[in-house]
């Protein structure tokens, strides 16, 4: 096995390294920049001028086609972007990344599913960030199980009438479109009366409420959809009554959106405990001293390279053009169970004093404590991850 990349990559990565250097200013690279600035305007500029950037240089989309208006990347270039974006604490990801879910999820399944017309005009306002998605999947009476949701999309002439309610959705706050699952047969079964539908959610009939969670961030909203009509012609990707198929890809894209970066953000995350550990006392001395602590960071280690393999192995099963379906459910339960351990030591070494008060600039690791419950439950619980593995990898009975 030769884990080297190739020449070309490398030489991208030099090219990618002297931009964020410039790009990505000292300050944004503390770990509390943007939790002090959560919910701002100032946060929303930021992020917006720097995504503008980021695609006038030709560093949004590397991997996509260059008629989509990417750079034609294969998935070594994707791979050496991913890793230098974590490195450099680049505003991307499902939390910071303005373009993430366009990006990432949207993009590369407009690029499977997508009509010729829809490539052309919504690929280049996605990789610009000129128009911002969010994800309208889940509803408040269908969340892992999402062949049952309910929203409902009633054909009227050359538009569908949808009515229904979305919560969680991912960027709603900023969301200039959404793409979700409605159901426009109700009388088929579950997953066969499902279509895959883009909504502008400056249509009449959308009202949009931020949902603050526990960790005091604002990045999912709750959206009611009152009789809004939606254009059929160039808002369903894929077929009418296909949508599940559209689903069930983008959520595996979802689900090994880029173990590669999630490695070397997560390692970050963890030296950012090392370093707390290393000046918060207990019982007298460094709290990195106790062998029970160090164990853990050793296990959470050892996790870590497990998922920097998990994302060697896609990269190479996308390298050879093969879908990595259920596959993606392993990385998915591999990276949500780590950080989740990574993040619940952090809290284990603030203690209780931690959790009260941010003095001491460890306010990150109480903001990850809390918001990191919710990633176990992103793109299907561990129990949905399981039963897929289950079924599709083991050939297991139901």
């Amino acid at each position: 096995m030769d884990l080297r990349y190739s020449s070309a990559a490398e030489k991208f990565r030099r090219e990618i390294r002297r931009w964020l250097a410039g790009s990505v200013p000292r300050a944004w690279r503390r770990p509390c920049f943007w939790l002090d600035r959560d919910g701002t305007d100032q946060s929303l500029e930021l992020r917006r001028a720097w995504e503008k950037d980021r695609f006038a240089n030709g560093f949004a989309g590397v991997d996509w086609p260059r008629e989509s208006g990417g750079r034609g990347g294969d998935h070594e270039i994707r791979a050496v972007h991913d890793e230098e974006m974590a490195l450099a604490r680049a505003p991307i990801g499902p939390f910071l990344g303005l373009t993430y879910l366009g990006t990432t999820l949207l993009g590369p399944t407009l690029l499977r599913y997508g009509s010729e017309n829809q490539k052309r005009e919504l690929l280049p306002g996605i990789l610009s960030g000129e128009t911002l998605w969010c994800q309208g999947f889940s509803e408040p009476g269908s969340g892992s199980d999402l062949a049952s949701v309910s929203t409902s999309a009633r054909r009227d002439g050359d538009a569908f009438v949808v009515s229904g309610e979305k919560t969680w959705t991912s960027m709603a706050r900023f969301g200039d479109a959404m793409f979700a699952l409605v159901r426009t047969d109700p009388e088929a079964e579950r997953q066969r009366g499902l279509t895959f539908l883009l909504i502008d959610m400056r249509l009449p009939g959308v009202t949009v409420r931020p949902i603050r969670q526990m960790s005091g961030s604002h990045e999912f909203g709750q959206e009611f959809l009152d009789e809004v009509r939606v254009p059929v012609a160039g808002n369903v990707v894929g077929d009418v009554g296909d949508g599940w198929a559209v689903a069930k890809y983008l959520l595996a894209v979802e689900r090994n959106a880029s173990p590669i970066s999630q490695y070397f953000e997560f390692r970050q995350e963890l030296d950012d405990v090392i370093a707390v550990a290393r000046r918060t006392r207990k019982d007298g001395r460094p709290a990195i001293e106790q062998p029970a602590l160090r164990t853990r960071i050793a296990r959470c280690r050892a996790d870590l390279e497990l998922l920097r393999v998990r994302g060697y192995d896609a990269m190479t099963r996308v390298g050879r053009g093969e879908d990595l379906g259920a596959y993606a459910s392993v990385t998915k339960l591999l990276w949500s169970r780590t950080r989740l351990a990574i993040a619940d030591l952090g809290a284990d070494v603030l203690g209780v004093d931690g959790q009260l008060s941010a003095e001491g600039g460890v306010g990150h690791l109480r903001w990850r404590h809390l918001h990191v419950r919710g990633q176990r439950i992103a793109g299907g619980t561990a129990q949905i991850q399981r039963t897929i593995i289950a079924r599709e990898l083991l050939g297991l009975p139901r």
